[in-house]
């Protein structure tokens, strides 16, 4: 009988030791450990330079005008949620519904300094896929997308990170 216990009782500590496995458990990161419960703040990140705050200014062609229209505004560069090399850009052509509280958000691969915003359906807009690349502390990027009208809104954004 104590041979059942003693057993019983290993077998708890082994499955105690093999649980607490270490390693980085930020999905965000480029050494992601899936298995591992405890961090042991080894994660590494890609594009950590391109996170912040810009200023950026752009220019839609906007129909049914077909009249350019310049904006200044900021807007946010994070990390996309559990993708290493995807970014999230929020207030991305200056559509935050201030009034609704509503950040309108895309998300884009990037890769070194290059930048490509992924085709995507955001609330009532059809987003298209563009380009563009980071500078040094800045970011520019093609903007394109359609309403809810299939009216196709034409431009290009460039900002300073501050």
């Amino acid at each position: 009988m104590n041979h059942s216990y003693l057993l019983l009782f290993s077998l708890v500590c082994a499955l105690t030791i093999s649980c607490k496995k270490r390693g980085c458990t930020d999905c965000n990161a480029i050494n992601f450990v899936p298995s591992a419960n405890t961090n042991d703040n080894s994660c590494l990140y890609n594009n950590e330079e391109h996170l912040g705050w810009y200023q950026v200014v752009d220019s839609i062609l906007e129909p049914p005008s077909m009249e350019w229209n310049k904006d200044t505004f900021d807007l946010r560069i994070t990390r996309a949620n559990c993708e290493p090399n995807h970014l999230t850009i929020s207030n991305y052509g200056n559509l935050n519904n201030r009034f609704l509280g509503y950040t309108f958000q895309v998300e884009c691969f990037v890769s070194d300094s290059s930048i490509t915003v992924l085709a995507q359906n955001v609330d009532t807009k059809q987003v298209r896929i563009t380009n563009g690349v980071f500078r040094a502390d800045s970011i520019f990027f093609d903007v394109e997308y359609s309403n809810e009208f299939g009216e196709v809104f034409l431009g290009k954004t460039f900002g300073v990170k501050k």
